[in-house]
């Protein structure tokens, strides 16, 4: 009964992290400028991401709580563990809202984007696509990809942020503020791609009871 309801748990999981995982799809979608994508689904999808973060925080400290030795020693790491990798979910998306919005006004004014933010965002859903299985598998060793992923979106926050702020001080006002938005949709994207890794090693330790090597 008790690995029933850790299985249901981790299915909400999945599902919130598909709520995210479309989240960063039209994050990516706005960044490109592609017009079909919609910012009021990612403002509606932000409600029920963290609605759905509460309820699973909740259930899990239900399970916990009851007076019983029926859980394994994996069941407990994941109960121990499914709350905060659902919380690192919802500040990913709450992360990639901010961007989306960024992008959508930016869409709407017809300002030329830096072709580094749309490659990390990209980079960022490939790593949520990559997360949702390896919590789904219990992989260690896609955890450990979805690590080194994370170079590369690392790689592109260093190099936008070299760009913009190489000669930020000689612009003009309106092209430094918009410089500087462009940095805070870059250091939120780096961001949301540090938060795919932390998950990656709480799914790490979910599976294996130790610590994903350095």
């Amino acid at each position: 009964m008790k690995g029933e309801s850790i299985t249901l748990i981790k299915e909400e999981v999945l599902t919130l992290g598909r709520l995210v995982e479309t989240t960063v799809y039209e994050v990516t979608r706005l960044l490109k400028g592609d017009k079909r994508a919609d910012i009021s689904l990612v403002e509606r999808q932000e409600e029920e991401i963290n609605t759905l973060c509460r309820e699973i925080e909740e259930k899990c400290v239900d399970l916990l709580i009851e007076r019983d030795t029926a859980h394994g020693a994996k069941e407990i790491r994941a109960l121990v563990s499914i709350p905060l990798i659902a919380s690192k979910l919802e500040r990913l998306a709450d992360h990639a809202i901010r961007v989306a919005k960024f992008a959508s006004w930016a869409l709407e004014d017809q300002i030329e984007i830096p072709e580094e933010l749309p490659k990390m965002a990209a980079s960022v859903y490939h790593m949520v696509q990559e997360l949702l299985l390896c919590f789904l598998t219990d992989s260690p060793s896609k955890a450990k990809e979805i690590l080194a992923s994370d170079n590369n979106v690392d790689y592109l926050h260093d190099l936008l942020s070299k760009k913009l702020l190489s000669d930020l001080g000689e612009q003009e006002s309106a092209t430094a503020q918009m410089r500087a938005q462009f940095l805070f949709c870059s250091r939120f994207l780096e961001r949301m791609g540090d938060a795919c890794t932390s998950i990656a090693k709480r799914v790490y330790f979910l599976s294996t009871g130790e610590r994903i090597p350095q």
